[in-house]
């Protein structure tokens, strides 16, 4: 019995010996593997105190744990930069678009801008007469394919299907339908299909040369610098004013949320804001040689008058504000008729000098006067014509938007008036 409890004892006692030996070896592993780790942190920290030019390094000094923490903050700084680099792209990314789209709707608000402004040489025969600003004008700025050789009625035949294609877009999609498809540029759009509409126009017109209505009684070289003069006078005056841009539908494309950007009244076409805006800048004077001499041509032909006629009933007609404009200014349009009236009664004397036709000449009168009742009708409001609301969107009043009455002109201090370089300090 008892050299069994002995055998029993020695083999309980050779467990624990090698349990034992087990959990030394273990110890050992262990420690080794931290001996490790604390050299690879003493190397790190090192390398650290090296880089920062022998400062501690975060972490040092505190073990695996201070390793831990510096791995940490090492993934954590790539994380950063990473997020960094995210938003950074996203930026870029966002800067991109705007600087397209402030390059493209500047691109498109100088084409618009340059087709107003050549319409108006255009009408003038002004790239005829002064050969040497054809390059700058759309079409040359003069009616300059091959005459109708059908006389009026093949005139007319072959110019009023071409008018439709801009006619039909000019009065069918307008702004607030353009606005739910292109958003914020559907005005910049509109303007953009009625330019690039009306230039195709321009481009494929015929002209009806004969019979000359009207030849300008006066000096070509005056006549010439007056209508380059009164363009370039009127350009300025149109593309200085900041309502301009609210018009054009640059200033909502680019959001500019100032209140003198927006555009000057609901309804406001391009033709009445350039008389506005040349009104403003210098006043009756101004306006009256802009609309009521310069652009007429050197020769009024029957197919100039044919084409001044219809577009003055469609604008008289499609316009409110330029219907209320002339109202405002009622003095001033009956005294451009009458400078036109003397010019054509100066021409019609000059032809009879010149062994004129009789019945021509009583021909182009009775044109004269019936041309100008017409246009005179359609300027009048329809006694039963319900006035739209102005929208509050539009920055302006009516009274804002157009001009001052000669009454309120006449109020203005001179030299204010005649500001150049602040032209639309003048309010109604």
């Amino acid at each position: 019995m008892r050299r069994a409890l002995d055998d029993d004892d020695d083999l309980g006692g050779a467990r624990r010996r090698r349990d034992g030996a087990r959990a030394r070896a273990g110890a050992r592993t262990s420690a080794a593997k931290a001996d490790g780790d604390g050299c690879a942190a003493r190397g790190a920290s090192a390398a650290a105190r090296e880089e920062n030019g022998g400062a501690a390094a975060p972490g040092e000094g505190e073990g695996a744990g201070g390793a831990m923490r510096v791995a940490r903050e090492w993934v954590g700084g790539d994380g950063a930069k990473a997020r960094a680099r995210g938003v950074g792209s996203g930026g870029a990314a966002r800067r991109a678009a705007r600087g397209l789209n402030i390059a493209t709707t500047t691109a498109v608000g100088m084409y618009v801008y340059w087709i107003l402004m050549g319409t108006v040489a255009w009408i003038s025969h002004l790239g005829e007469r002064a050969p040497w600003l054809r390059f700058a004008l759309p079409a040359e700025g003069y009616p300059g394919n091959a005459p109708s050789s059908a006389g009026a009625l093949g005139f007319v035949a072959r110019n009023v299907p071409l008018s439709l294609i801009f006619v039909v877009p000019h009065s069918v999609f307008l702004p607030s339908r353009l606005r739910k498809i292109f958003g914020k540029h559907g005005r910049l759009m509109y303007n953009f299909v009625s330019a690039a509409t009306l230039h195709f126009f321009l481009l494929n017109f015929t002209p009806l040369k004969t019979p000359v209505v009207m030849t300008i009684p006066f000096n070509t070289n005056f006549h010439n610098a007056l209508s380059i003069g009164c363009l370039a006078y009127a350009s300025y005056a149109f593309l200085s004013s900041p309502a301009t841009l609210g018009l054009l539908g640059v200033s909502s494309a680019l959001e500019l949320r100032d209140s003198k950007y927006s555009n000057p009244a609901a309804g406001m076409d391009a033709i009445t804001w350039m008389g506005v805006t040349t009104w403003r800048l210098g006043g009756a004077s101004a306006f009256v040689l802009f609309t009521g001499l310069s652009i007429i041509p050197r020769e009024l032909t029957l197919g100039d008058c044919i084409t001044r006629c219809v577009a003055a009933v469609y604008l008289r007609q499609r316009s409110r504000s330029f219907r209320e404009w002339v109202e405002k200014i009622e003095g001033v349009h009956l005294l451009t008729w009458i400078l036109r009236g003397t010019l054509l009664s100066f021409a019609c004397h000059g032809a009879l000098q010149g062994g004129g036709n009789v019945r021509t000449v009583g021909w182009i009168l009775f044109g004269a006067a019936s041309l100008a009742g017409i246009l005179r009708l359609a300027e009048s409001e329809s006694p039963n014509a319900k006035k739209k609301p102005i929208s509050r969107a539009a920055s302006f009043d009516v009274a804002e938007a157009a001009p001052a009455a000669l009454d309120d002109v006449a109020r203005v201090n001179r030299p204010e008036r005649w500001h150049a370089w602040n032209p639309h300090a003048r309010m109604t």
